[in-house]
């Protein structure tokens, strides 16, 4: 409807256009006509009304030629506009028209000569005036009335016969012509359309046309059309820069005739004769030395009778595509920073090398190696200093084997050796292996200089023999790795051969780590808490500490299942309990008015716990929680976790301080922290490590450790602990040097929430009352 809408407005703007460009020469005609007439008639017709009559016709023409002019100089067509100047046209029209009618009543003379030219100039005018007014229905219909009309009626008033008779024949002459003009009209109407159309096909036709070429010349794939001969004829840019040509060389080529490619000849071939033809391959250029992978479609140009005129072809340039496609088999085999093979190139190779090592009968080894403290490494010195590391010893490792072996990395500060051919006997075969072992060890373990720092680094190296009866690749791997683990437990720096035994402990920490996740849905965890005592035998604090209280086996150690929940990652989800179940307790103990001021209630927090991003955050949470007054907050950081936890360790320390949180070091003197960087931590407390305390009766070198550790609190401003006090001996050394709160069995054990309660409702541990002299 809109369409039809605005196609009736541009015919309409058409018309009145046409209106204005064809009355020029009829106005001047009817003003030299009406002179004319005044002529004829001034001896037989008042001459006043003559002069009103010719001075009112010339005024309306003057006017109607000015309109002329100024439609010819607007810039706009628009149809609101348009219909004003249709309007002006209208006035001036039938200005004049009535000025002709009412001559036949003004100004019709008595003599009947002068009425016959009267009646034929009245009569022209009508007729003449058809041909530049018919294209507007309104402009000729009222023209031709207002001229006709009141001649008939003119007619009709002198009454005579003859006067009659000429009446009806002009009544019959403004039907007629008012008829024809209707025709015209439609005409006129039907011509407009018919043009506008064209024009508006032409200008689709041209944007076409543009947009193809645009295209054509644009488009990121070539494109080139031949004839039925398969000379091409035109070209883009993009298939003469494909084929390493120009457009000038490329046009006007024979391809059939010149073209060697049995490939590409086929493709044009079919295109000629089925209508279409398809080629991909590797192309040698014959106007360039050039040689591609393409794509090419070749479709047939018909006419319209289905004869094939030639061609059009559009080809794909693939070496991109190629080059991607080898990229990313590349990352999905190789690894990217090291260059070396990765876990699934080496699995592959692995199947294959135990398939031949079967076959021919003769034993390989797969070395698992694990980089010991790599991640120490890479968060103190950053990683690009780990990046650089792990690709130093992967060339290390790589010079370091034979020929016939090969070297993978699984991820991380992992490798993978696979040793092929050791020897047909197992015993010669794993002395073999451990002798490549003890090489690739001694090559990984040299000093070596990384952006100006001196490192040293060292493997650990788990060893598994292969072929073994129903054991395939992967499990082969995963007693490479366990054999690893038992090596880093063996100290590190070491290298162990898997057996059938560490299969058995690695399925054990399977099921405990699968238990510990049971665990903490189930509620088997509980919190137990050991006292923190003065020398009076005070309650000052206490030792959050983790029990794992199993449904099957009772009371499980914590040595039993910590490290398994540190090495799997659940130690996270573990460290967020025992935290929230601390802080829980706290609010409980100080609703009830139990905990006074200076009582601490300390939680272990390990350093991937407090390396966490969100370690802060989550313990801000925990305290809003749980409602815990932060004042009796304690939280115990190993010495070796403030030296690997990351640089923002003081930030993070601070913040909590601020709230009320104490920070405590635990084990004191087993790491190797320096007295500067000790200094600059916004430490509350040391504690020395139990073992350093059980020690004490030896009289050794620890004695004098102790003592350098309790002058040093003392001399940095921080409270002391002693931990793993059991004998009588040990108070009275570590009262006498100073230290004056312990933690340890010749106090109390670690108990349950129900009996500490019970303890700091007496304000004392166990021994209650003893004093020490």
């Amino acid at each position: 409807m809109r369409v039809l809408e605005n196609a009736s407005k541009k015919i309409f703007i058409e018309q009145v256009r046409l209106l204005y460009v064809n009355s020029m020469v009829p106005i001047l005609v009817s003003v030299v006509v009406g002179a004319a007439l005044c002529w004829s008639l001034r001896i037989i017709v008042n001459k006043t009304a003559l002069i009103v009559w010719f001075t009112l016709f010339f005024t309306i023409s003057v006017a109607r030629v000015g309109l002329l002019f100024l439609f010819r100089k607007k810039k706009t067509a628009e149809y609101d506009t348009t219909k004003c100047w249709h309007n002006r046209f209208l006035i001036g029209t039938y200005g004049v028209a009535i000025l002709w009618g009412s001559a036949t009543l003004f100004l019709f003379p008595d003599s009947q000569s002068h009425q016959m030219v009267l009646l034929l100039i009245i009569v022209g005018m009508a007729g003449g005036a058809i041909s530049s007014l018919c294209p507007s229905l309104p402009a000729v219909s009222g023209f031709l009335s207002l001229m006709l009309i009141p001649l008939v009626l003119k007619m009709m008033i002198l009454g005579s016969d003859n006067s009659l008779f000429l009446g009806v024949l002009i009544l019959l002459f403004w039907v007629i012509t008012l008829s024809g003009a209707f025709k015209i009209n439609t005409n006129i109407r039907e011509n407009i359309q018919l043009r506008l159309q064209s024009i508006e096909r032409e200008k689709i036709i041209k944007t076409n046309e543009e947009r193809y070429r645009h295209i054509f010349n644009n488009a990121p794939l070539g494109i080139f059309q031949y004839d039925k001969d398969s000379v091409i004829v035109d070209c883009n840019e993009a298939f003469a820069n494909i084929i390493g040509s120009s457009k000038k060389v490329v046009i006007g080529f024979d391809m059939l005739a010149t073209m060697k490619e049995r490939g590409m000849l086929s493709a044009v071939k079919d295109s000629l004769t089925i209508g279409e033809g398809y080629f991909e391959g590797d192309y040698s250029s014959i106007t360039s030395t050039k040689t591609s992978p393409l794509r090419v479609f070749f479709k047939a140009i018909t006419s319209p009778d289905q004869t094939i005129t030639g061609g059009v072809g559009i080809v794909e340039d693939l070496t991109e595509k190629k080059f991607s496609e080898q990229q990313i088999q590349y990352h999905t085999t190789y690894d990217s920073l090291t260059g070396l093979p990765n876990r699934r190139l080496l699995l592959d190779h692995l199947s294959n090398e135990i398939s031949r090592a079967g076959r021919y009968g003769h034993y390989g080894a797969l070395l698992f190696i694990d980089l010991d403290n790599f991640k120490t490494v890479n968060d103190s010195l950053g990683h690009s200093v780990g990046d650089e590391l792990l690709k130093l010893v992967s060339q290390r490792i790589t010079d370091s084997l034979r020929q016939e072996d090969s070297v993978a990395r699984m991820g991380g500060d992992e490798f993978i050796i696979i040793l092929t051919e050791l020897d047909e006997i197992i015993e010669l075969a794993a002395d073999k292996a451990r002798e490549i072992a003890e090489e690739v060890s001694y090559c990984i373990s040299c000093p070596c200089q990384i952006e100006g720092r001196e490192l040293c680094i060292t493997p650990s190296i788990g060893v598994s023999l292969f072929p073994k009866s129903g054991i395939g690749s992967g499990d082969i791997l995963k007693q490479a790795d366990t054999a690893m683990y038992r090596a880093k437990a063996a100290g590190r720096n070491e290298i162990r051969f898997f057996l059938p035994s560490m299969q058995d402990a690695a399925d054990e920490r399977l099921r405990i780590y699968m238990e510990i996740r049971k665990a903490l849905d189930n509620d088997e965890l509980a919190i137990y808490y050991q006292p923190q005592v003065d020398n009076s035998g005070g309650i000052v604090g206490a030792e959050a500490l983790l029990r794992w209280h199993h449904p099957e086996r009772g009371l499980v150690p914590p040595g039993d299942f910590l490290p398994i929940a540190e090495e799997t990652g659940i130690m996270r989800d573990i460290g967020r309990w025992v935290l929230r179940s601390a802080c829980h307790q706290i609010k409980i103990w100080d609703d009830a008015g139990k905990l006074e001021d200076s009582h601490i209630i300390s939680v272990n927090i390990s350093s991937k716990e407090f390396g966490a991003p969100d370690f802060v955050d989550m313990v801000i949470t925990i305290l809003g929680e749980t409602g815990a007054t932060p004042d009796h907050l304690g939280i115990e950081l190993t010495e070796s976790s403030l030296i690997s936890t990351g640089g923002d360790i003081i930030k993070k320390m601070m913040t909590l301080q601020r709230l009320g949180v104490k920070f405590s070091v635990d084990d004191f003197g087993t790491g190797y922290s320096s007295l500067s960087y000790l200094k600059s931590l916004p430490l509350n407390t040391l504690k020395i490590d139990r073992a350093f305390v059980n020690d004490i009766k030896d009289a050794g070198q620890d004695i004098v450790l102790v003592d350098t550790i309790i002058m040093m609190a003392h001399n940095l401003g921080m409270a002391i602990i002693a931990e793993g006090v059991e004998t009588e001996q040990e108070l009275l050394y570590l009262s006498r040097r100073g230290c004056m709160v312990y933690q340890g069995y010749y106090f109390s054990k670690a108990v349950a929430v129900k009996t500490f309660t019970e303890m700091l409702e007496s304000g004392n541990s166990s021994i209650a009352g003893k004093q020490l002299s």
